[in-house]
This record gives C-alpha cells, structure tokens and sequence, in this order.
C-alpha cells in the first residue's frame, strides 16, 4: 500500500495520478481550518478535465478541524487517471490517497 498527500487549492487540484492500474483503499480530506469548507471531488479519465461529468462528491461541508474519509468500495484507476479535488479555500484542506497496485 502506498500514499500520495497534496494540499487543494480552489482550482482542481490532482491529488493522486495513477500509474499502471491501481485501486484506492481511501480518501482521507483534512479540514485544518478553524471554519467550515466545502470540497468538490472528481474521477478524471487519462487525458480528460475535471467537470460535473467525473465529480462525484460536490459540495461537501467538512467543519474546522474535521476529516471526511470516503472509503466505501474501491475505485479502480487506469494508467494516468487521476483524482482532483477542490477546495472553497486555499491552505485549508488536505488530501491524503491509500491505494495499491493491481
């Protein structure tokens, strides 16, 4: 098992870009804010852009000092997909990706 952490930004930040075929086993999203910030996640195909087509979390409140963590089934990734993720606010929110090789 592996990890790649990033700090998001309030444009689309890539948090993870998967190398050969991989799977998540979890996102962790760390709100180290006092305030409450919303968060916007995407699933982007090799090549693509982020945009409601892959967002599949869209405006999520995660409170100050909070973590969210989506660990429901494992999302499988081909060569060069990525993860991005957008934050209401900069220096706030911290994404941490667990995945695996397969």
């Amino acid at each position: 098992m592996a990890l790649s952490q990033q700090l998001v930004g309030t444009s689309p930040t890539t948090v993870y870009t998967s190398s050969g075929d991989s799977a998540t086993t979890s996102i962790f999203l760390m709100n180290d804010n006092g305030a409450s910030r919303t968060v916007q996640v995407y699933l982007v195909p090799n090549g693509g852009t982020a945009g409601v087509t892959n967002q599949i979390i869209k405006d999520l409140a995660i409170d100050g000092a909070d973590t969210y963590i989506l660990q429901n089934e494992k999302i499988v990734l081909a060569n060069g997909d990525t993860i991005q993720v957008t934050a209401s606010a900069t220096n706030s929110i911290y994404a941490t990706v667990s995945y695996v090789g397969i």
